[in-house]
């Protein structure tokens, strides 16, 4: 049968065999069913294939002795590296009823998806292995042999390497004492071989000429003497330090390749970079799409337009945060340090992440620790504010007061207008006499046209502050004007008529702009509140959830903000008994939070239905079976489609692009944290807008009607 391997990996197959297929041994090439790809003379004869028969006929599975050897022998394989000759595979062949105990030299080749399909071995007998010295130059192994006082008698050009010696004469003839970093262990060392003369794969530390230590991993045998004991020592190492590094580094290393298709895949990586994004070793995250551990697709491209810009420069991308998302889908802060594999055409790139989340939490719940105590002053601050500004406006206002709270602002600005009318008759009269008197007349033409640009009478309007403002300032402009005809020979009687309607004017627009910030502090205060509670949480854990009647939770948060609804003049109706008892297991502060949050929004983003209704908004809750539904419901600004199916308004610091309607302010954070903590509640929570009287579903200036759904498990 046909090897199943692709013609690019049987190409390269062929390629690593011409290269050592005249050596003097028998040399061969099969595809992991163990059918002959290629064989040179020797391994022709080395196993007596028939040459007028297709090589792919013979299959090496049929020399075992044993066929679960082979098995093995590809199970270790396939953990092996790449790129690299294997040398401790020894197996039983059986070739023609002769059996023949075989060494093989293997490097294993593998497809995209890391599978091994091919091997090139070399297959000698064990008495050939000593002559093999160019091998074991090829296959980076040192070779080592020390006498019965652990003395260097032999070694390859390998062993003198590891140990940064210019040749094995340089190294022969020195104690193992010389070559240990810790010379202590020799003792144990020489103990453990003479009662187990098989030693595979132990670690050891040794110290290179330059003196810097070298980790390698060690196998040797234990050679009997004529007499009892051992007399000499075999073995072989590997320097393992930098996998030691790649592994322990907390730094997570990768390599990451494009495939045929063109999609860029991890094709290694370290301990550290699979834990980073929630893999329990390397092997799991192998052949992984780099592209799906970024948050979406924009971030990926946003990544790799800075690592395309550092190398258009021959730069590496250094320092670069990112946010990532690991196998659980929880999102992870890191630091990349990444560069494109010279002469690889950006199709390989190399690079270390090293994961700073713990980092910038910590230093997140510092700042907002300190922020949240800034907060909670600057919210004494504005309360006082609030309240200063409440009894300025009673005490120079009360003919204009609606309420304890609210100035009438109609009230005031027709009073301004009446005023501004006077004062324009007043200044025709007095022009008349400047005129007779040729006194003044400049000044009360400059008074005349800064009065007919009074922008009084504009209420309900988005500019209504800024009109209010403007009116200030001319009205001071005004009357410094006023103060200069006082020198004229003018009537003194009107000069002072015409002071007192401007000083009226400055009184109402003062009114108006007073009542407006007070509105804006009103609005905003329960925001700050909100905010300065949102920097307080703590990490909701299940250990601290405990059994509480959720009524009188969002009881609190409805009277909290009773006067926030009030000053709104929007109508709470609660539709629910107060006495019930629906015992939920939760976070008290956290939860109370988060219905503040959703009330505060109904009661923020209502519209009122003309002069004579209210807006309103509706709390129900319902118990249905095991879980409790809670609905917040409003008339007023809608929240778009998109926006909704996207998920974008649960994003955190994202607000809707109706959100600001007559400049509603807000933090982009309520529906995220909201979301987040009925979540870790073990609840759902749901929001639909949807046009009211017949409007079409698109036409967003219309008021919609939304609903905010939230379910809640009840405590047993």
């Amino acid at each position: 049968m046909e090897p199943t391997l692709s013609p690019a990996l049987r190409q390269e197959i062929e390629t690593a065999y011409s290269r050592i297929q005249d050596l003097p041994f028998p040399i061969y090439a099969s595809d992991k069913s163990g059918n002959f790809l290629f064989a040179n003379e020797q391994a022709v004869d080395f196993f007596i294939l028939d040459r007028t028969r297709d090589l792919s006929s013979y299959n090496i599975t049929n020399y075992y002795e044993d066929a679960k050897e082979r098995d093995y022998i590809l199970r270790q394989l396939q953990n092996a590296s790449l790129g690299t000759w294997h040398n401790n595979l020894t197996v039983r062949l059986k070739i023609h009823d002769e059996y023949r105990k075989i060494r093989f030299v293997s490097q294993p080749f593998r497809d995209e998806s890391g599978t091994l399909c091919g091997l090139l071995c070399i297959a000698l007998s064990m008495s050939d292995i000593e002559w093999f010295a160019e091998f074991e130059e090829m296959v980076h192994t040192g070779f080592f042999e020390v006498d019965h006082n652990l003395v260097i008698v032999d070694c390859n050009h390998t062993f003198a390497d590891v140990l940064k010696y210019g040749s094995p004469a340089e190294i022969k003839g020195k104690p193992l004492e010389d070559l240990f970093w810790e010379t202590d262990k020799i003792a144990a060392l020489a103990k453990e071989i003479r009662k187990n003369p098989h030693l595979t794969d132990r670690q050891l530390k040794l110290r290179r000429k330059d003196g810097a230590m070298v980790v390698v991993k060690m196998s040797c045998i234990g050679i009997a003497g004529e007499t009892e004991g051992i007399a000499r020592v075999k073995g072989s190492i590997h320097d393992v330090t930098f996998e030691i590094i790649q592994n322990d580094l907390p730094v997570g290393l990768f390599l990451v390749n494009t495939n045929r298709q063109g999609e860029e895949i991890i094709s290694s990586a370290n301990l550290t970079f699979a834990h980073i994004h929630g893999y329990e070793s390397p092997n799991e995250i192998l052949s992984k799409p780099i592209s799906q551990f970024h948050p979406n697709r924009a971030a990926y491209e946003a990544f790799k337009t800075e690592l395309n810009k550092a190398a258009a420069n021959q730069q590496s991308l250094l320092d670069y945060y990112m946010e990532i998302q690991d196998k659980q889908g929880r999102r992870r802060n890191v630091v990349a340090n990444v560069r494109y594999v010279a002469e690889e055409n950006q199709h390989l790139r190399v690079g270390a992440v090293y994961d700073v989340t713990d980092h910038v939490r910590g230093h997140t719940r510092t700042l907002e620790a300190d922020f949240s105590s800034i907060l909670h002053t600057y919210i004494a601050t504005i309360n006082g504010l609030r309240d200063t500004l409440s009894m300025l406006m009673k005490a120079h206002g009360e003919d204009l007061l609606k309420d304890e709270t609210h100035i009438d602002r109609m009230k005031a600005a027709a009073d301004a207008v009446r005023c501004k009318k006077r004062l324009e008759e007043a200044l025709k009269e007095l022009n008349a006499i400047a005129e007779e008197r040729n006194e003044g007349v400049e000044h009360l033409a400059r008074l005349s046209k800064l009065t007919q640009k009074l922008p009084l009478g504009e209420t309900g309007s988005e500019r209504e502050k800024d009109n209010a403002a403007l009116s200030r300032r001319i009205l001071l402009e005004i009357r410094k004007h006023l103060d200069g005809l006082r020198r004229l020979n003018l009537p003194r009687e009107m000069l002072r008529n015409l002071r007192t309607e401007v000083d009226e004017m400055l009184r109402l627009t003062s009114m108006v702009s007073l009542s407006i910030s007070l509105d804006e502090l009103n609005e905003r205060i329960p925001d700050f509140y909100y905010f300065r509670d949102y920097l307080r949480r703590g990490e909701i854990v299940q250990q601290e959830l405990k059994p509480h009647n959720l009524i009188p939770i969002v009881m609190d948060a409805v009277r909290f903000l009773d006067e926030f609804a009030a000053i709104n003049r929007v109508s709470m109706v609660l539709q629910f008994s107060q006495r019930d008892h629906i015992p939920v297991s939760c976070h008290k502060n956290s939860l109370n939070r988060a219905f503040h949050n959703l009330l505060h929004n109904a009661i923020k983003y209502s519209w009122t239905k003309g002069q004579d209704r209210q807006p309103w908004v509706n709390l129900r809750i319902e118990q249905k079976g095991d879980t409790v539904e809670i609905t917040i419901e409003n008339w007023g600004v809608p929240i778009r489609r998109e926006e909704l199916e996207s998920g974008s308004v649960f994003q955190f610091g994202r607000r809707g692009r109706e959100s600001e309607d007559r400049g509603r302010s807000g933090t982009g954070i309520g529906l995220y944290d909201a979301q987040d903590i009925i979540s870790k509640h073990g609840g759902t929570l749901r929001i639909t807008s949807e046009p009211t009287f017949g409007n079409l579903p698109d036409m967003y200036s219309n008021p919609f009607i939304t609903r905010v759904h939230i379910t809640l498990p009840i405590a047993k």
